[in-house]
């Protein structure tokens, strides 16, 4: 089966649009019908309904586009390896860092790279989790590193943890909780911001705060900036929780301190990096994740 009609089947299940479709592939719309006319006497099923105005797969089509999928999938992964195994030479990289572990972790790892390396090129994409998986998906990046307590062990993807980071709640010295141990219902008096926690997050954290599934978390701010939680805790009685990487310059230059939650365990967040199943990591992307261990250790030593 040609690679190539496959990409045309897989630019009109995408597009249900022959003349859009067309265009993504840099083709005449007679020539992509032709393509996928081929391809429906090659199969000898039909691929697509064309009897209203939009274009739809039929069930075989469906079958087909699926397989498609993984298949062009794993000949994009194969022709990229090769040409990384054929020239050794680290080149350029785009990946993901979920607010926290970038707040933690990429103030020191990206300058470093960049002394190292100075000939690679980074885009960095931080986000949460979620958008951070959609553009893994879609190929956008090579791999992210987040709280990886959403994925299961069943996942499609590859993931290593890189093990657990304390969390807890901080506020500005002058706050009217601060210097002294405080209640839960203290605490919500005056709310929380934090990122946009994972559903599994949010549930563990209501447990561990002894929460009924009918109540919710003192939320008032939810943001994926952590740089805009931190000024908005140093400027308002708002209860920033976030893991202690996060603020330990500024809980060591005094600018924040950490709430005593009475009968309250410590939080945590599960740092990990996550990766495509059956595609190598680059040179770089290796480098990299390398760094990113290195710097997790000595934070994790000197906390």
């Amino acid at each position: 089966m040609d690679i190539k009609r496959l990409s045309h089947l897989l630019a009109l299940a995408d597009e249900r649009h022959f003349g859009r479709a067309a265009e993504r592939v840099h083709l005449s719309q007679p020539a992509l019908s032709r393509s996928i006319q081929a391809l429906e006497s090659e199969t000898n099923q039909r691929l697509f309904d064309r009897d209203s105005g939009d274009v739809r797969p039929t069930p075989a089509g469906e079958f087909l586009i699926e397989r498609a999928r993984r298949l062009l999938f794993d000949a994009r992964s194969l022709e990229r390896d090769m040409a990384l195994y054929g020239d050794g030479q680290l080149g350029n990289l785009a990946f993901g860092v979920g607010p926290f572990p970038a707040a933690m972790l990429m103030h020191q790892v990206v300058p470093l790279l960049r002394q190292r390396h100075p000939a690679i090129a980074l885009r960095v994409e931080i986000n949460n989790w979620q958008i951070l998986e959609a553009r893994l998906r879609a190929e956008e990046i090579e791999f992210f590193v987040a709280d990886i307590r959403d994925f299961s062990a069943e996942s499609d993807l590859l993931i290593h943890s890189l093990g657990q980071v304390s969390a807890g709640f901080f506020v500005r010295p002058e706050h009217p909780l601060a210097g002294r141990e405080v209640t839960l219902i203290e605490l919500e008096g005056y709310g929380v911001a934090t990122t946009r926690l994972p559903a599994v997050v949010k549930a563990e954290t209501a447990r561990t705060l002894g929460m009924s599934s009918r109540q919710t978390l003192p939320i008032v701010l939810e943001c994926d900036d952590v740089a805009l939680l931190k000024s908005v805790a140093l400027s308002t009685d708002t209860i920033m929780g976030v893991i202690h990487g996060a603020v330990a310059e500024d809980i060591e230059a005094g600018r924040l301190i950490e709430l005593r939650v009475a009968d309250v365990p410590r939080f945590h967040s599960e740092i990990g990096v996550v990766s495509l199943q059956n595609r190598s990591l680059s040179p770089t992307a290796r480098r990299v994740i390398e760094a990113i261990v290195a710097e997790m250790a000595q934070r994790n030593q000197r906390l």
